[in-house]
């Protein structure tokens, strides 16, 4: 079987060669794939720039050294807005150390990190006996000891917040208010209010200074200037925008970026 097996082959697969197949990728710039589900699970891997992946109820940020696990048969969508360098662990539905019902967001440690380089320079039919089984089996039962990133975008479920979300998505510097939102709505302000608590477990207020932090990291991540971050979030200037990074994150902006040469 060729080391380079197209999505096409892959996805038409029943079953998977091997117990792992590491998939290496680059996506470019505003680049997506469109829902699908696998007949395995899948351990998503940014290696550089931001993607961006939705699951039913949530949009999931994964930065450089993070990786979300995508259960068999979820179903989901990627895209990046950037540019994203990208590996897909592919992993045998028999596997059963992460959960089986949900998708998670993981930090990528150094040691899973060189465990995955490693494993991506295995053939495709890689030896079920000695020094190729035995990486592979150190990297699966290394996978449960990653942390758990929670600091997800929930999304709503309704057609009607959907949409506004997708709006103030598209538009996270907007100055839209509750009020104004209920309105363009043609609903109270109260009741909008209880709708997206409902749904998403936050307020609108909540969300929104959520989806900035979030961004703000996609542009970090893709080389923005702090000064060109702030403005494109709204703020009228750089010192509340490292405010409300530094509160959310501990770190300023600044330190955020340094921190991250230094991580997989």
């Amino acid at each position: 079987m060729s080391h380079y097996l197209n999505e096409l082959k892959l996805l038409n697969l029943e079953s998977l060669p091997r117990e792992v197949f590491v998939r290496q990728q680059y996506m470019p710039a505003r680049h997506y794939f469109p829902a699908h589900k696998h007949r395995w699970h899948q351990l998503l891997y940014a290696v550089s720039g931001v993607l961006i992946v939705d699951v039913i109820g949530e949009r999931l940020f994964i930065p450089p050294g993070n990786a979300v696990w995508l259960p068999c048969g979820c179903r989901h969508s990627v895209s990046t807005e950037y540019g994203a360098e990208l590996k897909s662990l592919y992993i045998d539905s028999r596997y059963q150390q992460l959960p089986a019902d949900k998708s998670l967001v993981l930090q990528i440690s150094p040691i899973i990190k060189a465990l995955i380089i490693e494993v991506s320079t295995f053939d495709v039919e890689y030896s079920i006996s000695g020094y190729e089984e035995d990486v592979v089996s150190l990297m699966l039962s290394t996978l449960p000891r990653l942390k758990l990133v929670t600091d997800h975008l929930p999304w709503p479920t309704s057609s009607e917040l959907l949409k506004m979300c997708s709006q103030l998505y598209e538009q996270p510097g907007g100055k839209q208010t509750t009020l104004m939102l209920a309105e363009g709505l043609a609903i109270s302000k109260r009741t909008l209010e209880r709708k997206f608590h409902r749904e998403t477990g936050m307020t609108i207020q909540a969300w929104n200074l959520r989806l900035r932090f979030l961004k703000a990291i996609e542009l970090l991540t893709a080389g923005h200037s702090i000064t060109n971050i702030s403005l494109d979030l709204g703020y009228s200037s750089p010192s509340p925008f490292i405010y409300m990074f530094r509160n959310i994150s501990g770190m300023s902006p600044g330190e955020y970026i340094s921190s991250r040469q230094y991580r997989p």
